[in-house]
């Protein structure tokens, strides 16, 4: 997830208080950190566990999962392992890489592909951003592992989509792991842009971020950028029939959030409902962004719990076919987004 700092200039300058390749190989240590006893041996990408996959892609070995760096491409080529080997498709050209530039650095997304039905042009996608932080220059501690920012998210996306390929649905459903989303949303941008001009329909967008600890006020929901932008979490507390999808503790922040994370891309250039889901609600989590956002710190438990309940959504959503809308926005809140889009599209 994003810095803050440039909604919080916003909010001063526009007086804003009053809005409200998962590998059939041996997996060894030395690629990984993970014990013998747990990785040396073949692995089948459906039996593989939430906590299996987040040692993975939070180990040291990876050292941050920066863009342009060694440890992003063997995270980015386990999940695009992960995804051949499960049956999802790619995407584009017959690759599973977007290629990009991150500033002046080559990276790319991870996208793959759940087919429908029968062949049609609409879509939605599930996504989260991969890529974390550059090692700092401690003498102890130097490799910032974003267990919880975001490989929690990208564990959810790939246990989610094993989910969903048990099922056949009237939409396609497009699987991405996002490059430089910390850098300014590299990623997501370009993976927008580039649907966009391919004519590619899409109906909404399920972005995931940060659902490594429980959220405080309701330990097995989950809080919603853009609650009141569309009618999303309406329509999914409908069909789950609980108050699973929550607003965010204020409606500045909601606003504040929503541009934070990948689902903005998709709503400026789409302008579709585009929410990101997270337990991360600002106090509940005190080592975002620092090198001890590791996997030990993480409630595996509360992450299977809200993994099974959006794999649940999704479907639900899916078969129901359900019309997710925009609502509209008032003088203020439009003037946020007019604000928000230029910045970062």
């Amino acid at each position: 997830m994003t810095d803050l700092s440039i909604y919080r200039d916003f909010k001063k300058l526009r007086n804003l208080t009053t809005m409200r390749k998962l590998f059939f190989v041996v997996i060894s240590i030395t690629l990984f950190g993970c014990t013998n006893s747990t990785y040396s041996k073949r692995l089948n990408p459906n039996l593989m566990t939430t906590s299996e996959l987040l040692q993975i892609l939070s180990s040291d070995s990876l050292k941050g999962r920066f863009p342009g760096t060694v440890g992003f491409e063997k995270a980015a080529d386990f999940v695009e392992s992960y995804m051949k080997n499960l049956g999802i498709k790619p995407l584009i050209n017959r690759s599973y890489r977007d290629t990009l530039s991150v500033f002046d650095v080559k990276s790319y997304n991870v996208v793959g592909i759940l087919e429908s039905r029968k062949p049609i042009n609409d879509y939605i996608l599930l996504g989260a951003h991969l890529d974390h932080l550059k090692k700092s220059n401690s003498q102890t501690d130097s490799i910032y592992n974003g267990a919880n920012d975001n490989a929690s998210g990208v564990v959810a996306v790939l246990q989610i989509a094993k989910e969903l390929k048990k099922y056949k649905f009237d939409k396609n459903v497009i699987i991405s792991v996002f490059t430089g989303e910390e850098s300014g949303r590299f990623g997501s941008k370009h993976l927008a842009k580039r649907l966009k001009n391919n004519k590619i329909k899409l109906s909404y967008v399920i972005n995931i971020d940060m659902i490594g600890v429980p959220l405080t006020r309701s330990p097995k929901s989950v809080s919603m950028s853009g609650y009141y932008i569309s009618d999303f979490a309406e329509v999914s507390n409908a069909l789950l029939k609980e108050a699973f999808v929550l607003h965010s503790d204020g409606y500045i922040d909601d606003l504040l959030m929503f541009g934070r994370s990948d689902n903005a891309s998709f709503y400026t250039e789409y302008n579709i409902p585009s929410h990101t889901i997270s337990t991360y609600d600002g106090d509940n989590y005190k080592y975002y962004h620092t090198v001890q956002d590791d996997f030990s710190k993480l409630n595996i438990q509360n992450m299977d719990t809200i993994i099974a309940k959006t794999s649940k959504l999704i479907v639900r959503l899916l078969e129901s076919n359900s019309v997710l809308t925009l609502k509209r926005l008032d003088e203020q809140e439009s003037e946020f987004m007019r604000y928000l889009s230029p910045q970062y599209n």
